[in-house]
């Protein structure tokens, strides 16, 4: 005959289908938390790395901000070097000016004319002095404008005065002064 099972299997089914829903749930629920646990040690991970590489820019731009620091100075110092150079070989330079000037003086002075004052100002020459003739003044520009050391004469006064013996014209003239790099480099070519 036929086996006929009259035990409640419905009620076993459902029991046994809820049993595997909670552990199938309960597994969910443990797989879930295990990726959300995983995600999170993840992203702390990348975090924690990411603020390793930060640590390290962060010491780096320093050490680099330090060594723009010393660049400054070292540029400041290599400016006043320079600057303090440059001074040097201008007075280098210059060192032999008044000796030229004063040779170059005597070569444009022409007889009749009698120097009582130089100054000089700047790169100007101040020359006071007497003269027998206006003509003497004159020609003493002339040479002036014509000199590798002077230039520009500039006459600023010129005044009658009668003497003892004779008439002499007092006058004050200005001279500009060369540039005696300038001079030199063309004096240096010529020779």
């Amino acid at each position: 005959m036929a086996n006929i099972n009259l035990l409640p299997w419905r009620e076993e089914a459902r029991e046994k289908q809820k049993r595997d829903y909670t552990g199938i749930l309960a597994l969910v629920f443990l797989v879930s938390g295990l990726v959300v646990y995983l995600f999170l040690m993840t992203i702390d991970m990348f975090v924690d790395d990411q603020k390793s590489r930060n640590t390290y820019l962060q010491s780096e731009i320093q050490l680099l901000e330090s060594q723009i620091a010393e660049i400054t100075k070292i540029r400041t110092r290599k400016k006043d070097i320079e600057r303090r150079t440059e001074i040097i070989l201008d007075l280098q330079q210059s060192r032999n000016l008044p000796t030229h000037v004063l040779d170059e003086l005597v070569r444009v002075v022409p007889p009749g004319i009698y120097l009582s004052s130089i100054e000089k100002k700047g790169s100007q020459l101040w020359i006071e002095g007497r003269s027998e003739s206006n003509n003497n003044v004159a020609n003493m520009m002339r040479k002036v404008a014509a000199s590798s050391w002077l230039h520009d004469p500039n006459m600023q006064s010129i005044v009658a005065q009668k003497e003892e013996l004779r008439q002499l014209q007092r006058f004050t003239l200005r001279v500009s002064i060369v540039n005696d790099a300038a001079n030199s480099q063309t004096q240096g070519a010529s020779k």
